[in-house]
């Protein structure tokens, strides 16, 4: 399925549980975004971006972290997120990639690009929105 669909509901009582759904939603985007993005990342050759691929993958919390670790941990990711769009952001779209033999790069890179520059700009906004509730 490729349609993202924003609903917000602002129940001021339960800031942990957004704090908590921010939490689900970027390990949902982890688990399916990470390697799309580090593969434009690697054929890009922003290869020292994935770094921060590797911060992400690090975060953790302790199973008696508190809401303030979990603000803690979705500002980091936020941080590290906001950096990766504006890496991503600065790949020409239409940049010509070669493969190690020379020969033309795969010729579905655009659209791989599009699709994690537009899936980084929805996790940062579901940060975001967690974040400033």
């Amino acid at each position: 399925m490729n349609s993202i669909v924003f609903t917000h509901v602002h129940r001021p009582w339960a800031t942990a549980d957004v704090l908590e759904v921010a939490l689900h939603r970027l390990g949902a985007w982890l688990d399916e975004e990470r390697d799309t993005l580090g593969r434009v990342l690697a054929q890009a050759g922003r290869r020292s971006a994935s770094d921060l691929l590797e911060s992400l993958d690090q975060l953790h919390l302790d199973p008696g972290a508190t809401s303030r670790h979990l603000r803690e941990l979705l500002e980091d990711a936020r941080s590290w997120l906001s950096t990766l769009l504006d890496v991503v952001s600065h790949i020409p779209s239409r940049c010509r990639l070669e493969t190690a033999w020379g020969l033309p790069g795969p010729a579905s890179f655009d659209t791989h690009l599009r699709w994690s520059a537009a899936r980084l700009t929805d996790i940062l906004a579901t940060l975001d929105r967690a974040l400033d509730d």
